[in-house]
């Protein structure tokens, strides 16, 4: 009911004005919450509690362990370590490990391991049509719902084949953010490009993370 709608009902029927508008705000914000992406419970919160926040300006994820930091190669050009801010407000330097120049993929270690829940890595690569969810950089988090439209090259990373193409809603510090799925494994790293959004894939992480470890 519009607050013309309540002066009217005030005056017809006395409804107090007052009420008919704090019932209005009230069904306002119902609507806005139930239009709002809402995952598997729990999601949300997992994905956020291992979001982390590299240096001044990206982001990036706590994956396989409490020591292991996954972004976006184009984050930790430059340098050897990098100041990461993790969601209990705590902080780590974190030494560059590896990287993967072809994916834009980068693995840190940390100086001290962090008490948080890790991500896990899907091991499966998606098809096209599943369903992702996405809150960017973990200093202004956006949930989203998204779907992965198809796997593919893009002109900004040319060597990459399996780049995946998603239609999540990405603004700049974003890089290196996480994108999950149902089960909150981590799918791929948020890249962006000039030419085309995308996502670096999971496969191409994995096998970072296992060179580094071997």
């Amino acid at each position: 009911m519009s607050r013309t709608a309540c002066s009217l009902a005030h005056r017809v029927t006395g409804v107090a004005r007052g009420r008919c508008v704090l019932a209005t705000l009230i069904v306002s914000l119902v609507a806005a919450s139930l239009g709002r992406a809402a995952g598997p419970a729990g999601l949300e919160q997992a994905l956020l509690a291992a979001s982390v926040l590299v240096g001044s300006g990206c982001s990036g994820v706590l994956v396989d362990g409490p020591d292991l930091v996954l972004t976006a190669e184009h984050c930790v050009t430059g340098s050897a370590t990098h100041v990461l801010r993790f969601s209990d407000g705590s902080e780590r330097t974190g030494w560059v490990a590896g990287v993967d120049h072809d994916a834009d993929q980068a693995l840190l270690l940390l100086e001290k391991p962090v008490v948080l829940a890790p991500l896990a890595l899907v091991r499966q690569p998606p098809i096209a049509g599943t369903v992702l969810y996405f809150a960017g950089n973990p200093r202004t988090p956006r949930f989203q719902e998204a779907k992965l439209e198809r796997t593919g090259r893009c002109p900004s990373l040319p060597a990459l084949g399996t780049a995946l193409f998603t239609t999540i809603k990405g603004v700049p510090g974003d890089s290196g953010a996480p994108i999950v799925d149902a089960g909150t494994r981590v799918v791929g790293l948020v890249h962006g490009g000039a030419q085309c959004q995308i996502a670096t894939p999971s496969d191409t992480l994995c096998r970072l993370i296992a060179d580094v470890l071997r």
